[in-house]
């Protein structure tokens, strides 16, 4: 029975194989993306149902108020009352021919619409337009 001499490479490895690293890297960005598409990041408003709605166009410039208390979320940032009508006169001053659009739960508040609506009456805005949901005829 013979041994056999076993050999060891004494030479350093030049190359490293990146397919199994760009393999995992690309799943992982898939899986990023995928789960950044599911991320909430407004309010969640119910607005009020009604039989007649007309559409008013493109809404640009969005007013969220919250239904539970005083938060505002203008085109997706969050805004404090005391910096709402500040925020409302730079949007103004960029698209002065704008309308905007006020969406507020339908167990909101009357005073906490009033606020808002006020604020952007005092930021220059003359159309302002509260969003409904249309529900079907038939019903």
């Amino acid at each position: 029975m013979s041994l056999r001499k076993v050999r060891y490479r004494s030479e350093p490895l030049t190359e490293i194989n990146m397919t199994n690293l760009i393999d995992i890297v690309m799943v992982l960005l898939i899986a990023f993306i995928l789960v950044s598409n599911f991320v909430d990041k407004g309010l969640n408003v119910n607005l009020p149902e009604v039989r007649y709605a007309e559409s008013m166009g493109k809404e640009k410039i969005v007013l969220v108020v919250d239904p539970q208390g005083k938060r505002f979320m203008l085109n997706g940032n969050a805004v404090n009352e005391a910096d709402l009508h500040g925020r409302l006169s730079a949007i103004k001053e960029e698209h002065p021919e704008e309308s905007i659009f006020i969406q507020a739960d339908e167990t909101c508040f009357y005073g906490d619409v009033a606020t808002a609506l006020s604020a952007a009456m005092k930021a220059g805005f003359s159309q302002v337009n509260l969003p409904m949901r249309l529900i079907k005829q038939n019903q």
